[in-house]
């Protein structure tokens, strides 16, 4: 209960004043941390020891609401202030419980926790890992107790689950956002994902965010969605990744809301595009149609075969030039 945590953090708070009154002052000074951040992220670089009201080593606090975990945090040391019911903490580790049974272990140099509200920050080279197998770094992390979400206001770079060959999709962005409500983590803000798909063949996903599913192994780009696969270049309002079970190799990418697809020397519009990175085949479904040069075919369904190489038009409507015809240039399997 939130009841048996305020207890115990108020414990933490003035428990151990006997321990600090037998202090020599200049021993308080020497064991407090070098810096201190608040709940305001202003810098506590002239810590005093007649600022500080105890201080303990070894903290473990538990944060539970109807008896079901919230957070569990673990410190080297705690510092508690006679101004502010606040703890600052060197070398944090916290673990936060997502309802669908998505768990966050954060790691960090130090931070501090709110005891009035239980919210938290946790700051330097901040290392979060997702119990689905997602690595996020970047320099600081908050927690929001009341609307149960961790965030971060800084550049944040994330390593997925590796595949079967130890190869993994980076994706970086500006900020960070999990809701443990959700069981979801948005990447927002020039949003850069990158994973080696062949050898020697990297995919280059830059969106403006990035959503993460704790179940089902999905992860959604949206906003302006560009994916560059060897010489194509694919543009749409969203792209949701599906990655087969407990690796980051994606069993296929749909994208929907007007496709653009595009390569050297053609293009195609649909609606809808569904890639399956495995066979290189790229199946266009909504008014499809391809473009090149003065040629044009549309249908009900447009498949790209070999990476664009040869097309394949199901119900087809085609315009083609003597020119085309003469040369091949297009290699079409009309049904």
């Amino acid at each position: 209960m939130r009841k048996v945590s305020q207890y115990i953090l108020a414990v933490l708070f003035f428990a151990l004043v006997l321990e600090i009154a037998l202090m020599e002052p200049n021993d308080v000074a020497d064991k407090t941390p070098s810096s201190h951040v608040a709940e305001h992220h202003k810098s506590r670089l002239d810590i005093k020891s007649s600022d500080v009201q105890q201080q303990m080593a070894g903290v473990h606090v538990v944060e539970t609401n109807n008896e079901s975990k919230e957070w569990e945090l673990w410190a080297k040391r705690a510092i508690g202030f006679k101004a502010e019911s606040e703890l600052a903490l060197q070398h944090v580790k916290a673990s936060f419980f997502a309802k669908n049974g998505l768990t966050f272990l954060v790691k960090g140099q130090t931070g501090s926790i709110v005891t009035a509200t239980k919210n938290m920050i946790v700051n330097g080279g901040v290392v979060t890992t997702s119990s689905n197998g997602y690595i996020f770094h970047t320099d600081t992390v908050r927690y929001n107790s009341k609307e149960r979400v961790l965030s971060s206001p800084t550049h944040v770079v994330v390593d997925g689950p590796r595949d079967a060959f130890g190869k993994h999709m980076y994706i970086q962005g500006q900020s960070m956002k999990a809701n443990l409500r959700q069981g979801t983590v948005t990447i927002s803000n020039h949003v850069r994902a990158q994973k080696e798909i062949r050898k020697n063949e990297d995919m280059i996903v830059r969106a403006d965010r990035a959503k993460l599913f704790g179940k089902g192994h999905e992860v959604k780009f949206s906003g302006q969605v560009n994916i560059d696969i060897n010489g194509i270049r694919i543009t749409g309002p969203d792209a949701l990744f599906h990655y087969k079970n407990g690796t980051d190799i994606p069993d296929s990418v749909q994208l929907t809301g007007g496709v653009k697809v595009h390569d050297v020397d053609k293009w195609a519009t649909s609606e809808r595009l569904r890639i399956n990175l495995a066979k290189d085949e790229f199946v266009f479904d909504g008014q499809p149609r391809v473009v090149q040069d003065n040629d044009e075919i549309s249908g009900n369904q447009i498949v790209f075969l070999d990476g664009g190489k040869k097309v394949q038009v199901k119900n087809a409507r085609v315009h083609v030039s003597n020119k085309t015809l003469k040369s091949h240039k297009m290699q079409n399997v009309v049904e």
